[in-house]
């Protein structure tokens, strides 16, 4: 079964914001000490969608064959 390209492309943007969004709360944490909690782990799930429908949409668009 063959997922829709904008699906597709969704999924991949869920997982590089996921992984985005833990580098930077572990860059946090490493570099101050401070827990991320709630300020910087708050503010990215406000942007984790924005971020995913920006990578979707800006994509290379891909014919179903």
């Amino acid at each position: 079964m063959k997922l829709d390209p904008l699906l597709e492309e969704a999924l991949v943007a869920s997982v590089s914001m996921t992984i985005l969004a833990a580098f930077i709360a572990l860059s946090f944490y490493a570099l101050t000490g401070i827990s991320p909690w709630p300020f910087v782990i708050l503010s990215e799930c406000g942007a984790f969608g924005m971020g995913i429908i920006l990578l979707t949409l800006s994509s290379p668009r891909r014919r179903r064959p």
